[in-house]
């Protein structure tokens, strides 16, 4: 019988499942799901990248993060618990993943093999922030060299520069003006 669910609410597929069965969901590996319902090793849910389409999926596939969860019932909002520099370079790596095959397309072999030699790096400091085996000092020397990446390669790919204290990106609504912009001119 189905039951919803209490505390597991998303989690990121870690191994690809093809939905072979009845109400079955495909997911991907690196998915994020959000979890309505489970039942017996099974969860009902759907893709946050299709969240129109719910389905069936084997709950040991889903590796489950903490999340805040709001109105609670039919209408929740659940939001992931990450350390906003994570949540950045995810999400960072799949806007480059996109300018990367580009370059390969029109034929910038070298900054392509630059861009590939960064993403890797950014890959394995988030791998590093997320094992939780850091002391404080090691975690701000890896977020400090998450960002310096990050700018190399927003810079080399032509897109924005982030303004950030302290690591983290700032609201540019929250923020005046002339401390934005003393943020972009002395970084």
């Amino acid at each position: 019988m189905w039951t919803p669910t209490e505390d597991e609410k998303i989690g990121v597929v870690i191994c690809s499942f093809r939905g072979s069965v009845v109400q079955g969901l495909a997911l991907e590996v690196g998915e994020t799901v959000q979890i309505l319902e489970k039942c017996e090793g099974w969860y009902r849910g759907f893709s946050t990248r299709r969240p129109n389409v719910k389905g069936v999926f084997p709950s040991s596939y889903i590796h489950l993060k903490k999340a805040v969860v709001t109105n609670r019932g039919p209408h929740e909002t659940v939001v992931p618990l990450e350390d906003p520099i994570v949540t950045e370079v995810t999400s960072t790596l799949q806007e480059w993943a996109l300018l990367w095959k580009q370059l390969y397309v029109k034929h910038k072999v070298d900054l392509f093999y630059k861009v590939r030699h960064v993403m890797m790096e950014l890959i394995d400091l988030r791998r590093q922030l997320l094992s939780g085996h850091l002391t404080q000092d090691q975690s701000r020397d890896v977020k400090r060299h998450i960002t310096v990446r990050l700018d190399w390669g927003n810079e080399h790919l032509g897109l924005d520069l982030v303004p950030r204290k302290e690591f983290d990106m700032v609201d540019e609504d929250q923020i005046s003006v002339s401390d934005l912009y003393k943020m972009s001119c002395f970084k």
